[in-house]
């Protein structure tokens, strides 16, 4: 199955470059593109925060973070002209690139809330507990009842030493912070 979805990615990918590559990078009016069934990752297959995809497959580091932007915003105007984003759409890929580390010498930072649920049987999907950090939220387990905030800040260590955990390779704060990491650690023994 990941195999067929790679393989279809790889044509819409390509269209995509076609795409922002015909619009010139500023120069005349887009082109219209096939819409791409998940707009989000067309936009992160067509622009990703480490830098533009050269050909070979090769990735050169963005010179700046307006280079990453103007990117999105090509792309993001590309799929207005064929029809493809909502209005809503079209206001939130600009905003989110320009909220983004992409481009820039920040990093993405992660705080998390880790509430508890006191549901009397945890993981039978059924949401019979409530959360200890919002108790007006339903919840089955501990996870269910964790939620996250983001923002940019200008370097680890400003990071961590407010709690927060750092998400490699950066990103958006438009984007949900990945989930938090375990404090547990498990020992394994090699036969």
């Amino acid at each position: 199955m990941r195999t067929s979805t790679a393989l279809l990615a790889i044509p819409l990918v390509l269209a995509l470059s076609a795409g922002v590559g015909a619009m010139g990078h500023g120069k005349g009016k887009p082109q219209p593109i096939p819409c791409p069934t998940d707009v989000g990752a067309a936009l992160a297959a067509a622009c990703p925060c480490s830098g533009a995809t050269q050909p070979g497959a090769s990735v050169a580091g963005w010179r700046n973070h307006g280079q990453y932007v103007k990117c999105m915003v090509h792309l993001r105007n590309t799929l207005r002209k064929s029809g493809c984003l909502t209005d809503d759409e079209r206001r939130t890929i600009a905003r989110c690139a320009a909220h983004s580390t992409c481009g820039k010498d920040t990093v993405l930072c992660c705080h998390y809330d880790l509430g508890t649920c006191n549901d009397p049987m945890p993981g039978d999907m059924v949401l019979a507990g409530t959360c200890s950090n919002h108790p007006t939220v339903p919840c089955d387990v501990n996870a269910d009842c964790t939620t996250s905030t983001s923002g940019i800040v200008h370097e680890a260590t400003a990071c961590t030493s407010d709690g927060g955990v750092v998400v490699d390779g950066g990103g958006s704060v438009c984007s949900p912070c990945p989930p938090p990491p375990t404090t547990t650690t498990t020992t394994t023994t090699l036969p």
